[in-house]
């Protein structure tokens, strides 16, 4: 699923669906500064005109969280300003956040698998500490060439072969004499989105937990702010921080129990504990 996809999703789960605003108000000849009714205002959704002709966004800055409009040079008198856009609770790059703290918060224990690579890692002589691809959280194969060509065939290395995750690296019992190319297979994290326009790197039966990890983190938000309202409403106030705030700890404890049941089990690993001989890895 596409991040921006996913957002629009939950976006209506959560009652945050944009809403349409027009404001208009009248230049005085010196003011450059104006501000939106509602904020913030999700992304592309803000157009500005003077005297009913669009203005190039060259012309001015808008500042999305708290609405602020910089106009270039100031509207003649009596002119008229109008801005139309669309108020969220959350603009896209807020839930491309949370979303990426959701993603962090899976650590190891959801991954992808990588079968048979060779990119990333080769054997070089004399060397027996090697980094694996930054993206490996656990090495489960690792074949060397038989004819020393990169089109192989492959077999399990010859010599002990450990992997330590805390560096992210193989370390073999024994030093190559020669350069070699290899085959990995290993367990990988999964990749966080740094644009709504990413593919989410996750299975579709995982997308319950992103929705529960990052809807807390949403409520939560809410309630902070809401509390920090010096005029807040009772439909949006005080009177609901506390039903805010318990909605949050409501969907963590749903993640957390949903994660321990449905978490994949790490497949074993096809390296050899131990060959006699063949060095202390």
């Amino acid at each position: 699923m596409i991040t921006s996809a996913f957002i629009s999703k939950i976006r209506r789960k959560y009652n945050d669906s944009p809403i349409k605003h027009e404001d208009t108000i009248a230049g005085d000849g010196t003011s450059t500064v104006f501000r939106t009714q509602f904020f913030p205002i999700k992304e592309g959704s803000f157009t500005l005109y003077k005297n009913n002709a669009l203005q190039a966004a060259s012309g001015y800055t808008i500042d999305l969280d708290t609405g602020d409009i910089v106009i270039a040079s100031a509207p003649a008198a009596a002119s008229e300003i109008k801005s139309q856009y669309q108020e969220v609770k959350f603009r896209d790059q807020h839930w491309l956040e949370v979303i990426q703290d959701s993603f962090d918060s899976f650590g190891d224990q959801f991954f992808k698998s990588v079968i048979r690579s060779s990119s990333g890692i080769t054997l070089a002589a004399n060397q027996d500490v090697y980094n694996c691809p930054s993206s490996c959280i656990r090495l489960t194969e690792a074949l060397e060439s038989v004819t020393y060509l990169s089109a192989g065939p492959f077999r399990p290395l010859s010599t002990n072969v450990r992997y330590d995750r805390a560096s992210n690296k193989m370390i073999l019992g024994q030093k190559p004499n020669r350069a070699n190319y290899m085959e990995i297979s290993y367990l990988r994290k999964l990749t966080r989105p740094v644009a709504v326009a990413n593919t989410l790197d996750i299975d579709d039966k995982w997308l319950k937990l992103l929705d529960l990890k990052a809807g807390a983190e949403f409520l939560r938000s809410m309630a902070n702010r809401y509390a920090q309202q010096g005029n807040a409403t009772i439909e949006e106030g005080y009177l609901s921080v506390a039903q805010l705030r318990q909605l949050a700890n409501d969907n963590e404890q749903m993640y957390e129990n949903l994660k321990s049941k449905i978490k994949p089990v790490m497949p074993a690993s096809t390296i050899s504990y131990y060959i006699n001989g063949a060095g202390i890895a």
